[in-house]
Parts: structure tokens; C-alpha cells; sequence
């Protein structure tokens, strides 16, 4: 389904837009569909694509539906409107529309920080939370660095700047070439307009958490309990810190690439089924 315009969220005042999503079908749930259903949220520049290694035990189990951000994969691509309120925004009107609240929303790296503003904004239509290396709370050192790409002239060297970011830094610890040259492939193939509009989105938006200053503050409004996954060791004990719900839990997994959830299939798999069982 492609997404449609829907009216402004009442807590975040932006106007929100039902998203693309994956929702497969009634052949794709199992006995257990009853449970608390799910939605998943990709990260920067990625789609619903990334969770097709997640999918198939998810749906044995409940409703898991999988959403395209704006401006990626087949949801709309207006020219502005990237910040993390935004996003929660889109994600609020699709929860809605679905008719499914209140749902866990499991986000990855920028999918993790829509989520985490959609618990705070909108706790009622979240009943918790499965974070794979988030992106909120990083360095603020590391803003020189994203400014630097995104005061490039046009945003056609934006985009060939981004392309190189990931291929040196954000996909570098990936181990496996394959799962690589996918998120390159995936990266070279978005608008470059998007591109510019989120990276700003991420260093300007007043709703930004990408830094820590900004996040702190935000994190700890949180009172879903979170399950978290990280390969930095300092953002996991931040997250312990920062934890308001007893339930809440860091795992850490050193070595591992940003994209966890591809690279330890089992383990994030493993995690979360544990936990959500122990919440319920």
C-alpha cells in the first residue's frame, strides 16, 4: 500500500502521512497472531527490505508489519519534513490507520530515534521497545564531520559524500562483503534531495536526538520498557543509565557491524523473543 496524507498528529502538530508498508498476509501469521503486534522501522537511507531476515519468525508469532520511511522505499517523498518528529509523525498515522495500537516498535540506527520520539510523543500507541544500534546520543565531535558533507554545493556531492561515509565509517565494521555492497547499492539508489533533506534534518531539526545534549533529555521521558543492542559500549551503559522502565535492558555485542540485526540473525531473533515473552 502506498502511503496518503493524514491529519496532523495531535501531539507533534506536523502532519503525518500513512507509510508504505509490508504487512504480508494471513498466510504469514501464525496461531500466536493475537500477540502484541509490531511495527519495524529501518534506518537512514535503508527500507522495509532490511528485515526480511527478521520477518518469517516474527509472523509465526504475531502481526509484523514493516514500513517504508518517507522518502524511502515506496512511501512518498515530499521535499521537506525529515526530522525525528516527522517521522514519528508518519509512523503515528500508519499505527493509526492500521488500527493495531498499541504495537513494540522494533527501529534500526535513524528508525530507532522515530521510535523513541513516537514513545515519548504518543506513549499510547506503543507498548515497548526493540532498538538496534540506535543513532541518537552520539558524539557531538562527530558533527563536524556530517556538516562538512552537507555543506557540499549540490546535493548530487551530497549524496556521492554520503555514499563514501558509508562505505568508510558507517558500513566498515560490516564483516560480510555481501550484506556491504546491499547497503551501497541501497545508499546509490535513494534521491539525492532526500539524502540532503535528512541529513540536515539530522544536524538542524529542533526534534533531532542524533547528538547527546539533545538526546539525554528525551531518553529518559521513556516509560515503555526498551530491549537495546549495541557494539559501543559507552552507548549501552547510557542507555542502562537513562532506563525508567525495571524491564528495560542493554545487550551489548561487541565486533559487530551497525547493521546487527542482519549480521547476528540468531541472537537479535533470540533476544527479542525472550524478552517479549518475559513482558508478557
Amino acid at each position: 500500500m502506498r502511503g496518503r496524507p493524514a491529519g496532523g498528529d495531535p501531539v507533534t502538530g506536523r502532519p503525518g502521512i500513512v507509510l508504505h508498508y509490508d504487512d504480508g498476509g494471513p498466510g504469514d501469521r501464525g496461531p500466536a497472531a493475537a500477540d502484541t503486534p509490531m511495527i519495524l522501522v529501518h534506518g537512514w537511507l535503508g527500507s522495509a527490505d532490511a528485515w526480511s531476515a527478521q520477518l518469517p519468525l516474527l509472523r509465526s508469532r504475531r502481526r509484523a508489519v514493516a514500513v517504508d520511511l518517507r522518502g524511502h522505499g515506496g512511501s512518498p517523498t515530499p521535499g521537506h519534513g525529515y526530522g525525528a518528529a516527522d517521522l514519528a509523525a508518519d509512523l503515528a498515522a500508519t499505527v493509526e490507520h492500521l488500527g493495531i495500537r498499541p504495537v513494540v516498535v522494533v527501529g534500526h540506527s535513524m528508525g530507532a530515534s522515530a521510535a523513541t520520539v513516537l514513545a515519548v510523543r504518543r506513549p499510547d500507541l506503543v507498548r515497548a521497545l526493540v532498538l538496534i544500534d540506535p543513532d541518537y546520543a552520539g558524539d557531538p565531535a562527530g558533527r563536524a564531520q556530517l556538516q562538512a558533507i552537507a555543506d557540499r554545493p549540490d546535493d548530487e556531492a551530497v549524496h556521492a559524500g554520503v555514499i563514501e561515509l558509508f562505505a568508510r565509517r558507517i558500513d566498515a565494521a560490516t564483516a560480510s562483503a555481501q550484506l556491504r555492497d546491499r547497503h551501497r547499492r541501497e545508499v546509490m539508489a535513494m534521491s539525492p534531495e532526500v539524502v540532503t533533506a535528512s541529513l540536515l534534518a539530522n544536524l538542524d531539526d529542533p526534534s533531532s536526538i542524533r547528538f547527546r545534549p539533545a538526546a539525554e533529555p528525551v531518553l529518559a521521558r521513556r516509560t515503555q520498557p526498551v530491549l537495546s543492542f549495541h557494539r559501543d559500549p559507552e552507548r549501552a551503559r547510557l542507555e542502562e543509565a537513562l532506563a525508567t522502565h525495571l524491564a528495560s535492558r542493554a545487550v551489548l555485542v561487541p565486533g559487530a557491524g551497525h547493521w546487527i540485526h542482519q549480521e547476528q540473525v540468531g541472537l537479535v531473533d533470540a533476544e527479542t523473543e525472550r524478552w517479549l515473552a518475559d513482558l508478557d
